[in-house]
């Protein structure tokens, strides 16, 4: 019996402790959710005061480095000296550097390069022109120059032109192998003037087909009527204008050339040669009305 009472009082104490434990349970997750909630709620807290205070941080530092950019002395153009130029072989200098006359001592951020590019495409050798920052307070600008491919006589004057009709002062001290043009009056409209030039580049390219440089022969061009091209050669015994009309140049050159010889061996001055018949060469020519031409 005692043995069984001593077994009784312990299964007692076991299931009184279970149910003590049992009822001590809930308490504990309680408490820990109370804390950790009040610690979360200070975390978001913390972090959020720490984003807005680097939010601050930021702006401030935005603006102070908007201001030094825009305003601060390392950034601002020293004047026409901190403009660098690149590919001016004709243009000058001062010509470009005097388009940043009004900029010196201006953030280089506050300068409007489309409008500085424009106004560089206006002077007569510049076909187009990009314009750059140079950090900290510097500018430069790339040039592309017009390439000349003619003499244009216009009057008096002697001027050079490019492929697409602009018309562009010679430079001191240059040289060029180029012909003579005339036959585009000042007058003449662009469109006009730029499908005349077409007509001369058109023919020289014809005349130096295979590389025989014909063209070097040649030293004045009259393109007023574009039927009829008149090129002007210079002989032992003055000057020769060919008409070659508007096709084959280069045949009809070489029939020149063939020719040539004949006349000036019987001493027969020549001065004009009609080249536009078919199978025939007419030396000093009045062109006949109404005569069939190639």
């Amino acid at each position: 019996m005692s043995g069984r009472k001593a077994n009784g009082n312990e299964i007692t104490l076991e299931w009184e402790a279970e149910e003590a434990e049992r009822f001590r349970r809930p308490r504990r997750p309680v408490e820990v959710r109370r804390r950790a909630g009040w610690r979360q709620a200070l975390g978001i807290g913390a972090r959020v005061l720490l984003a807005a205070a680097a939010l601050g941080v930021l702006a401030g530092g935005g603006y102070f480095a908007y201001q030094l950019v825009m305003r601060g002395r390392p950034f601002r153009l020293a004047g026409a000296e901190a403009v660098e130029v690149v590919n001016n072989l004709h243009v000058p200098m001062e010509a470009v550097q005097e388009r940043f006359a009004e900029d010196a001592q201006r953030s280089v951020f506050r300068i409007p390069l489309e409008e500085r590019r424009r106004s560089l495409e206006e002077i007569p050798w510049v076909e187009s022109a990009v314009v750059q920052r140079a950090l900290p307070g510097r500018l430069r600008v790339y040039l592309r120059e017009r390439a000349p491919v003619a003499f244009l006589r216009q009057g008096s004057s002697l001027w050079l032109v490019d492929g697409q009709g602009a018309i562009l002062p010679v430079p001191e001290g240059a040289t060029y192998q180029f012909p003579v043009l005339t036959g585009l009056p000042e007058a003449l409209a662009p469109e006009e003037r730029r499908q005349r030039l077409g007509l001369y580049l058109e023919f020289v390219a014809d005349l130096d087909r295979e590389a025989k440089g014909y063209s070097a022969q040649i030293s004045e061009l009259d393109l007023r009527d574009p039927d009829d091209l008149r090129a002007t050669v210079t002989e032992p015994d003055g000057a020769v204008q060919l008409h070659f009309g508007r096709d084959r140049y280069q045949e009809k050159f070489e029939t020149y050339l063939q020719h040539r010889s004949v006349w000036q061996k019987s001493g027969e001055t020549v001065r004009a040669v009609d080249l536009r018949y078919r199978g025939q060469i007419v030396l000093n020519p009045e062109i006949p009305a109404g005569k069939e031409k190639e």
